[in-house]
């Protein structure tokens, strides 16, 4: 029992440290997010290309998974060990707080406004909407109507930045001195150990894997298949067998879920074995699910980011709008080029990129060059203009060229 016991107090140590880095993270991302429709997307985009910004973000990311492991493992370890019948308090509690920091992601998700946040909330507000008590009127609140709007955004900042943090805050501010004497009580050395480890694992995961950002959403691409976080696969994939009654899935379960793990310290006390029997059956049916949903997904493509999206639309691009003049190989002897006698730049000469730069390059394309480059301004955004330019220094500049 004592090996439980210092788990939970390791998890609360962890999930201190955890909530301390979402919070110094998103109050820094906060300086540079824009919730707007029409800005959201490109204000993420522009801190995620500077290395602070990237790194906050990534730091936010992976706090946010971490917290939801080691709240697992708390109430893991509180039920295994027993001591949920001692004290229903310390159950209740950090129950109500893991639930609001579940709701956190939720609404997070959203934020970024790329494919897979527009699209998952999409289908998230779907399944919320299935529930016959309630769902379609809280769907229509989290949404501000009854499909996606300019108000959705807006709702869910709000309540990620200002309402759920309130109540994470309004919940754990009485215990906050009965957590400080149970850390001290465990000692100083192991729980600064394990604050040390946590932080290294998190700064760890977002200097070598930063967080991805898929394209800006497009609600017109119907043929994007959103996917939950990883945390929520098993949901999703018990929700699969369940799609012909979606009361069920979206109502009748999570009740059923929600009031069993809160009637757990009013019923009958259970047996060690049992506990460890009952706990063994979910991490069994959460792995096994979880499987089953990254199985049956192992025929998708791999999403593209937003840099890997714009790298292919550019190469289209360059077929489409610039290989008529400066040709396949960027020497200007393009079939156009060669039967009207157009003077078409060769990408492939050092002389080239000495004389000019990237941005010189992005203006070119923009607002054209001479009687004999076309303005690309009003065909494409800024963001292509940009990745077209990218792509030709990539693709054609010598080697050795600065």
């Amino acid at each position: 029992m004592s090996a439980l016991l210092r788990l939970q107090e390791a998890s609360v140590a962890a999930g201190c440290v955890l909530l301390l880095l979402l919070a110094l993270s998103g109050w820094g991302l906060m300086g540079g997010y824009v919730p707007s429709d029409a800005e959201a997307f490109a204000s993420v985009l522009f801190s995620s290309q500077s290395g602070l910004g990237g790194f906050l973000r990534s730091v936010h990311v992976y706090s946010a998974s971490g917290l939801v492991v080691v709240g697992a493992v708390y109430l893991l370890a509180a039920y295994l060990s027993g001591s949920y019948l001692r004290a229903r308090l310390s159950w209740w509690l950090p129950l109500t707080v893991y639930l609001v920091v579940l709701g956190l992601c939720f609404t997070g998700y959203l934020l970024p406004m790329d494919q897979g946040a527009y699209w998952g909330t999409v289908v998230r507000l779907g399944i919320v909407e299935t529930a016959p008590v309630g769902g379609p009127l809280l769907a229509d609140l989290l949404r501000g109507g009854g499909s996606f709007n300019a108000s959705t955004l807006p709702r869910f900042h709000a309540l990620h930045v200002s309402v759920l943090p309130l109540a994470v805050v309004l919940l754990l501010l009485p215990v906050l001195p009965a957590i400080r004497d149970r850390l001290r009580g465990a000692g100083i050395g192991p729980l600064h150990a394990v604050a040390a480890l946590a932080l290294a694992a998190i700064y760890l995961l977002a200097t070598l894997s930063p967080a991805a950002l898929e394209p800006r959403a497009n609600p017109a691409d119907t043929e994007y298949v959103p996917r939950p976080e990883w945390y929520f696969l098993w949901l999703f994939q018990l929700g699969k067998y369940l799609e012909s009654v979606p009361w069920v899935r979206s109502l009748l379960l999570p009740a059923a879920g929600l009031g069993f793990i809160y009637w757990l310290p009013l019923l009958r006390p259970p047996s060690s074995s049992t506990r460890a029997a009952v706990a063994a059956s979910w991490c069994l049916a959460w792995s096994v699910l979880t499987g089953l949903a990254r199985w049956d997904d192992r025929t998708l493509p791999p999403k593209p980011t937003h840099s890997q999206a714009q790298g292919a639309r550019a190469v289209l691009n360059y077929r489409e709008q610039c290989l008529d003049c400066h040709g396949a190989a960027g020497r200007g002897d393009g079939p156009q080029a060669r039967a009207f006698g157009l003077e078409a730049r060769d990408f492939t000469k050092a002389e080239f990129w000495r004389e000019t730069s990237r941005e010189r390059i992005v203006e070119s394309i923009r607002g054209g060059r001479g009687e004999d480059m076309p303005a690309f301004g009003k065909k494409l955004d800024r963001e292509q203009i940009e990745a077209l330019a990218a792509y030709l220094q990539t693709r054609f500049q010598p080697k050795g060229e600065p």
